[in-house]
């Protein structure tokens, strides 16, 4: 009975972790449709670019400010790396600096001004949903399967 309890807390665990990455990549793709429907279109500028290394290149955050009921604010807005595209194979992290003073058209949210969002699809909340259904629908079958032959193999 023990032998058993051990792969079943397993199974649970794994199926707890890939529940969990898609209920984060919903919630993820909630907010995002909430801003993209209720988001208030504004014309940015960018004032400063962060390069995040990701392997052997870059990916470009941008820090824009913008106007909104008659004040100006300062956000990061989200997906604002996928808006940033140097156009070259090899890039360095000073590369980003070309891109200060361009302007960019982001979403406000109207009850928090503070937050932004460049428009677009959100990649990463399909990636967490995706990978949380294959893993958890695999390891469900690979459990199940387990199990049985584990059962069988007492009897």
């Amino acid at each position: 009975m023990t032998a058993l309890l051990l792969p079943v807390l397993g199974i649970v665990l794994v199926l707890g972790l890939c529940t969990a990455a898609i209920i984060a990549g919903a919630v993820r793709l909630r907010r995002r449709h909430r801003l993209t429907a209720e988001g208030v279109p504004v014309r940015a500028t960018i004032v400063a670019v962060r390069a995040q290394s990701v392997d052997s290149t870059y990916a470009y955050h941008p820090m824009v400010r913008y106007q909104f009921h008659g004040r100006w604010w300062d956000s990061a807005p989200s997906g604002g790396q996928h808006a940033l595209r140097t156009g070259t194979v090899f890039k360095t992290s000073g590369m980003g600096q070309q891109f200060i003073g361009q302007q960019l058209d982001v979403l406000v949210d109207p009850r928090n001004p503070a937050i932004s969002a460049v428009p677009g699809r959100d990649r990463l909340g399909i990636f967490l949903i995706a990978l949380g259904a294959v893993f958890g629908g695999l390891f469900v079958i690979l459990g199940v399967l387990g199990a049985v032959a584990g059962i069988l193999s007492r009897l």
